[in-house]
């Protein structure tokens, strides 16, 4: 019996392509994450983010692996996903009551 390669598939190629309204979301958010900052001296920032808490949250294991999925795609965090979605979900709902 022979062992054999499998085959190079197309996959990898398909999964580097990432639409231009999902590539413009990672800018922002790349660009409102390089806003909190922390102060250096070649930086100096008004105010340090000091107020950041650790939280734990249950998550089920499918959401959770579909969380990890969206946010390697983006090229971020898992937590960065979590709070860049809740940011979003707050600001919609926001507008919506106004």
């Amino acid at each position: 019996m022979a062992i054999a390669k499998n085959p190079k598939s197309n996959f990898s190629a398909v999964s580097n392509v990432v639409d231009d309204a999902e590539e413009e979301k990672a800018k922002e958010f790349l660009n409102k994450a390089a806003d909190q900052s922390p102060a250096t001296d070649e930086n100096p920032k008004e105010t340090t983010p000091t107020n950041k808490k650790p939280i734990m949250v249950r998550v089920d294991p499918e959401l959770l692996k579909r969380f990890d999925k969206a946010a390697k795609r983006l090229g971020i965090t898992r937590s960065a996903f979590l709070v860049s979605s809740a940011a979003e979900k707050l600001e919609k709902m926001e507008q919506v009551k106004m």
